[in-house]
């Protein structure tokens, strides 16, 4: 059965903290602590197993973050230190377009951990500041559409086994793949504007946020984020820029229609 955005969003987060739980593991000195770890590390393993049965070599692909980082490095070009946190996978089991996937795991990433902070449960915006945010929200309600739409079709076109079809689907597929690709260089570059914007206003002391001295703290029974757990709000809106900036980047999303 297809992953849908929830479980792979929930699959990126795991496998991080998995990741990070292996280092304190490593780098542990106290026995008791090692114990620990490698329990935390065997339960999120194991909740990774219950969502994707069939395992997660072909859903993970850090290696492609990190064969990008070493090309930047070398050619001298800027580094990203935001979105390496989130490593590669497939936005649908049979999804196997590398383009598509790295969109689809920063666009996941997106709104798991970063979107939730504009909800009025955490960042409490000024009226003219509220309203835009409204609008640049509308964008990622309708990529989510289109990215389910997507998925949809690849795994409908990989199950099909009428020629005739597949030819259809095909196409269909590749159309769809352009749009997705479009609609999150729109949503990308909106909330890039959006956020540019909110935190120039921060830095020159304009009032447009309400609550700014509150931290940002996220209710776990119907909030997945963790990422800016505690963390100031400005904290979370100037890392928010960061992770759009950085995707815009890495991605090289082209602006068309």
């Amino acid at each position: 059965m297809p992953l849908d955005s929830e479980e792979i969003a929930e699959l990126t987060r795991l496998q991080k903290m998995v990741n990070q739980l292996q280092k304190i593991e490593k780098g542990a000195v106290n026995e008791l602590q090692k114990i620990r770890v490698a329990y935390d590390i065997e339960k999120f393993r194991k909740r990774m197993q219950e969502i994707s049965p069939e395992g997660l070599p072909d859903n993970l692909a850090q290696a492609v973050f990190n064969a990008a980082q070493k090309k930047a490095g070398k050619a001298g070009e800027k580094t990203h230190t935001v979105i390496t946190q989130f490593p590669v996978m497939k936005i649908c089991p049979h999804s196997n377009d590398a383009e598509i996937n790295q969109i689809g795991t920063l666009i996941n990433a997106m709104d798991l951990e970063y979107i939730p902070i504009l909800g009025e449960g955490h960042v409490k915006f000024d009226y003219s500041h509220s309203t835009e945010k409204d609008g640049v929200l509308k964008y990622m309600e309708n990529l989510r559409r289109n990215m389910k739409i997507l998925i949809e079709t690849i795994e409908e076109y990989a199950n099909s086994e009428k020629a005739e079809f597949r030819e259809q689907l095909a196409r269909m597929k590749n159309k769809q793949s352009r749009i997705f690709i479009a609609e999150a260089g729109d949503t990308l570059s909106k909330f890039h504007e959006f956020l540019s914007a909110v935190n120039k206003e921060i830095s020159e002391g304009n009032n447009v946020i309400l609550n700014m001295d509150e931290p940002l703290k996220f209710n776990a029974r119907y909030e997945k984020a963790t990422l800016l757990e505690g963390k100031s709000i400005m904290e979370g809106l100037r890392e928010f820029l960061n992770f759009v900036t950085e995707s815009i980047d890495v991605i090289k999303l082209p602006n068309f229609r």
